[in-house]
């Protein structure tokens, strides 16, 4: 289980959600809310994308990315924070792109991520 308890709970705090994606010019960084993403499962998260134009073009070039999640004030001490690694990709038309669309009305799509890797990197 990658998505274990300690990074749900991370996940519980709001907090910018860092996301670098490859592009043909080198690395392309935007962010979300850590409010904005929901584990699918133990190896998946979802988010919107209402832009992220430039993502989603990187992305069906090199689906490798990563993502930093951090909590100031964690159960476990003063900070906590973790680097996730994997693939992704942009879904839209289907169930889950359908479930955030009522939650974000400017929802185009929905990035899915598979973390493969988890480090911790705070705290």
């Amino acid at each position: 289980m990658i998505l274990d308890a300690t990074i749900r709970a991370v996940l519980g705090a709001e907090g910018s959600a860092t996301f670098l994606t490859n592009g043909a010019d080198g690395p392309h960084l935007v962010a979300t809310w850590q409010s904005y993403l929901e584990v699918v499962d133990d190896e998946t998260l979802a988010f919107p994308a209402g832009g992220y134009r430039v993502t989603e073009a990187n992305l069906a070039r090199d689906p490798s990315v990563q993502m930093i999640i951090a909590d100031k004030r964690s159960p476990a001490g003063p900070a906590i924070g973790f680097r996730l690694t994997g693939a992704a990709e942009v879904q839209s038309g289907n169930a889950l792109h359908e479930r955030l669309k009522v939650k974000y009305s400017w929802c185009r799509g929905v990035v899915v991520m598979h973390v493969k890797h988890l480090e911790r990197i705070l705290g």
